[in-house]
């Protein structure tokens, strides 16, 4: 997954937040959005609680939406969700932020839209068993992309904290040890539950294969099944239009000359229906003429048809039929006469082929003029989608022109009602257009949707003929995993023992032999947090966790480390810090990392794991010498996220 932009949308005001496909720093002032824009991200990717309008009071008045454009495995989408309204549903785009005019959204309700990201992931829900509230009953919980998102995003006031992960909450931390092992194919499916999700996913396939079919069928019946003429001809309306609208600004701003320019355009109409009629009366010509040549030909194949229908008869008579041997007797002498059939049997032979060959030629002509007969029809389909075309133009003009035929006492009224009429006209044919070319991009994503289940379908019945997870397997990822986990921490500048690992039953991390739960330094449960991550993300590029969408937001790592040097006028902002509200004793000085070369590792490892994923970080003055990765600086009040100098919509500035 690579997050491209970020779009904060309402009635007067838009802005747009590009992210790098590498590393991207957010650096400003508290209270300046920076924070909010990884929040939004959250929320636009299914987090089920909403964003606080009361708190967030300049979003609440200009924006309405959100807008996250990115990409999955080369295929790009950009999902829209409402801050106020039917915030429960995704409007799913298969495509650019800037293209969705041309697109009709899929709708889903967050738990579907996350069941969406999992198949465009290739990774399959996992459902665990779970006791009902206040009963003794059991359910079934889905563990899905929320879950895995845990890995990806870690706000500012979990990073360092005992609710990494989202700790505190039962529900949550209950899943993490099953999120891990989805992510890591760690998951031993029974064949049951594998069978019923190849048929559940084979009959998807078989209703979007419906769906392309009707919408195909639709696309047939409006002589709209060119997707790049459609193209062209919105272009070319577009075009028209923008024209017809210049003409009528002309007008209203030089009235003088407003008889002259209403003669000029009555002659410019007129020519160009006459020219229309011209090349409508062209095509018919020419349509007439394939026509009688498809019908001559069609006659022809029927000649053709009669001769081999002749030619089989006198096979099946001359050479087919069989006459049976007896013996003719002389009706004088009494003696025996001897029948031609055996005699001349062999001089029959060479007609035979001869009449073979023929008939063969004939299915040859059939088949050639059969050929021409389709190129002659597929010809007259194309005259007909033209002379269609130009007869709505024609109609146009014709409406065009009536106005001038109405009387007015303004010289010029009549012209701009032409222009107006024109511009109605033509803005109707574009929209139907476009509802075309919308109906071409369904069937498009539809078609991308099939070649994806298609993909799970394969992995599926993969996994049911290795049902059972390796213990070799699980050996090598765990391996794989604390060497690098014990690697990051080494480069924090922590001594590193046999009792510091990734427990291989709960899967979180260990130092010194207690988990990342059971410290109270803030600055040792960061470097371990991000060690953590960090060690999971290169376990993705050595394929061992295919689950993990391959990004990572972070938001202020430098709450629990020193970040300037001695020589500098202070360490660390603990103000900040004291008034984090965490379950540490966060206050004294030794939770403090009072390094600055730990800080600065933190940017190393971040950018080294930023040449295979996509870094995201929210800090709020990064070192100078990473300056370059900076790509947003937002300061308090007006020159935050909500920044009206910085509106899209320039109409309203």
């Amino acid at each position: 997954m690579i997050l491209k932009k970020l779009i904060v949308q309402g009635v007067n005001y838009r802005r747009t937040i590009t992210f790098n496909e590498g590393f991207t720093i957010i650096s400003g002032e508290k209270t300046s959005g920076k924070s909010l824009v990884l929040s939004l991200i959250d929320y636009s990717l299914g987090k089920s609680s909403k964003i606080d309008l009361k708190v967030q009071k300049e979003l609440s008045v200009h924006c309405d939406d959100i807008f996250l454009e990115f990409e999955i495995n080369g295929n790009l989408f950009t999902f829209n969700r409402s801050l106020k309204k039917n915030v429960s549903n995704i409007n799913i785009y298969f495509c650019r932020f800037d293209e969705i005019d041309g697109y009709t959204p899929k709708v889903l309700a967050l738990n579907e839209a996350m069941k969406f990201l999992m198949t465009e992931l290739n990774i399959n829900e996992y459902k665990i068993i779970k006791h009902k509230n206040r009963s003794t009953q059991k359910t079934l919980e889905v563990v899905s992309f929320r879950d895995l998102f845990r890995f990806v995003y870690v706000n500012q006031h979990a990073l360092g904290t005992h609710d990494f992960l989202d700790n505190k909450s039962t529900f949550k931390k209950n899943k993490n040890p099953h999120a891990f092992k989805l992510m890591f194919n760690l998951v031993e499916k029974d064949t049951a539950s594998l069978k019923e999700d190849i048929v559940e996913t084979q009959n998807t396939l078989v209703d979007e294969q419906k769906v392309i079919s009707g919408l195909s069928a639709y696309l047939k019946d409006k002589s709209a099944e060119d997707f790049n003429n459609l193209t062209s001809r919105a272009k070319s309306l577009n075009v028209d239009i923008t024209t017809q609208k210049k003409s009528k600004d002309v007008i209203v701003n030089s009235s003088k000359s407003n008889k002259d320019n209403e003669n000029k355009m009555y002659i410019g109409l007129k020519s160009e229906l006459e020219e229309l009629a011209n090349t409508i009366s062209n095509y018919r010509k020419e349509k007439r003429k394939l026509e009688v040549s498809t019908n001559s030909k069609l006659i022809l194949i029927e000649e053709y048809e009669s001769e081999i229908i002749e030619l089989d008869a006198t096979l099946e008579v001359n050479y087919k039929l069989t006459i049976p041997n007896q013996n003719l007797e002389c009706p004088l002498c009494n003696s025996t006469v001897v029948t031609s059939s055996d005699t001349e049997l062999h001089s029959k032979q060479n007609p035979e082929k001869t009449l073979l060959k023929i008939k063969k030629d004939l299915q040859s002509k059939i088949k050639l003029v059969s050929i021409l007969i389709t190129k002659d029809m597929k010809k007259i389909e194309e005259l007909d989608m033209n002379i269609l075309r130009l007869n709505k133009k024609e109609k146009i003009l014709k409406n065009a022109m009536s106005e001038f035929a109405k009387e007015t006492d303004v010289p010029f009224l009549s012209e701009l009602n032409s222009i107006n009429t024109l511009v109605n006209q033509m803005t109707k044919e574009l929209e139907s257009v476009k509802e075309s070319m919308r109906i071409h991009r369904k069937i498009d994503e539809k078609n991308a949707n099939i070649e994806t289940l298609n993909s799970k379908v394969k992995r599926l019945e993969k996994e049911l003929k290795e049902l059972k997870v390796s213990k070799e397997t699980q050996e090598n990822i765990f391996s794989f995993l604390d060497s690098e986990y014990k690697g990051f921490m080494r480069r924090f500048k922590y001594p590193i023992k046999d009792d510091t690992f990734i427990h291989q039953e709960n899967y979180i991390p260990f130092y010194a032999g207690s988990n990342v739960y059971a410290h109270e330094s803030g600055g040792l449960l960061e470097c371990m947090q991000l060690s953590y991550l960090a060690a999971i993300l290169k376990s993705k590029d050595k394929g061992y966790a295919p689950g993990h969408p391959g990004i990572l937001l972070l938001d202020s790592i430098s709450k629990y480390v020193g970040t300037l040097r001695k020589d500098s006028k202070h360490i660390s902002d603990s103000s900040e810090i004291q008034r984090e509200n965490v379950d540490l004793d966060i206050n004294k000085k030794e939770d403090l990392i009072n390094d600055p070369e730990v800080y600065e590792e933190f940017y190393k490892i971040l950018i080294e794991l930023s040449s295979n994923h996509q870094i995201i970080l929210v800090e709020n003055t990064p070192p100078e010498k990473f300056h370059s990765y900076v790509k947003y600086t937002f300061l308090s009040g007006e020159k935050g996220l909500i920044d009206l100098k910085a509106n899209e919509f320039t109409d309203f500035l």
